[in-house]
């Protein structure tokens, strides 16, 4: 049960502006009581789905809008702004318009249940006098639905686990320029930089829209600033990324879940470039030069 502290935290905007009143409380446990008591077997308005899409696009809170009785096809938002709720004269929700992403028909019978989740939801306090900032935040538990789209365009992969890219091939490039393989905020000169970057992430490459595009699936990276002392710790493989110039770094590859962890103890390149670039692992350099006296500054 809320009470106006425990609302506070989701509405400090509307708090400043208007000042959290009991009836805001009780009105967020009304509709706590209210969507939670409306959750059944079946997709339903106001639920989630895990949605990936025939390309592998994946959204982790698709927003049920509304449930079709004819054709069996829900109604859902992508990607959505936090839905707006209401009750209507016979005491059921009401759902106002819910913003954000696109939209899709998805067949409810296609949907598998995979568990509850918390989720946002906003109503429009009844004491404001000033319209803005006037909706309250609570959370209420729903049920969670996925829905993976028939056709799939890459079989197994999806952004769900991977990291999309989509690269295009100059075989002229703008004069002036040297880069010959265009992504987004990346690109490489020659074909010998690019594929020292698919091997680093083991990309997983399918035809693009194109005859000079490609698609790729990588594993996703999370990077970790750490001290010298564990840093030298660690017993992970060494490699280079390029930070402020060329700087060593330690890399745990979790193969299970596409993720490469990465180490490093400074933001400050400071590798000969002349001898290292950026992923040195996939070159196949004896990484242990690292190991001497200019390394240990």
């Amino acid at each position: 049960m809320y009470t106006i502290e425990t609302l506070k935290p989701l509405n400090t905007v509307f708090d400043e502006n208007h000042r959290l009143d009991q009836s805001d409380a009780d009105m967020a446990n009304a509709f706590v009581k209210l969507i939670e008591s409306t959750r059944g077997e079946k997709p339903c308005p106001g639920d989630i789905i895990e949605y990936t899409n025939e390309y592998g696009n994946y959204c982790e809170n698709t927003h049920i809008r509304a449930f079709d009785d004819k054709t069996g096809h829900l109604s859902v938002r992508i990607c959505p702004y936090v839905p707006i709720v209401y009750q209507e004269d016979d005491g059921k929700i009401g759902w106002r318009h819910t913003g954000g992403g696109p939209c899709d028909s998805v067949d409810a019978a296609s949907l598998t249940y995979i568990g509850k989740r918390e989720k946002l939801f906003a109503v429009f306090s009844g004491h404001c006098i000033l319209p803005a900032h006037s909706a309250v935040y609570f959370k209420a538990q729903v049920n969670v639905w996925e829905y993976i789209a028939p056709d799939q365009k890459h079989p197994g992969y999806s952004t769900k686990d991977w990291v999309k890219q989509y690269i295009s091939y100059r075989e002229n490039p703008v004069e002036g320029c040297e880069y010959r393989y265009y992504g987004q905020n990346i690109a490489f000169r020659t074909a010998a930089e690019y594929q020292l970057w698919k091997d680093t992430y083991k990309a997983v490459e399918f035809p693009g829209g194109s005859p000079n595009q490609t698609i790729l699936f990588l594993y996703r990276e999370s990077d970790r600033l750490i001290s010298r002392e564990e840093w030298d710790a660690l017993d992970f493989p060494l490699d280079t990324r390029m930070v402020n110039g060329i700087i060593p770094v330690k890399v745990d590859y979790d193969d299970d879940a596409h993720m490469i962890t990465v180490y490093r103890f400074t933001n400050s390149g400071y590798l000969d470039a002349r001898k290292f670039g950026p992923y040195e692992r996939a070159r196949g350099t004896v990484l242990e030069t690292y190991q001497n006296k200019e390394d240990k500054r």
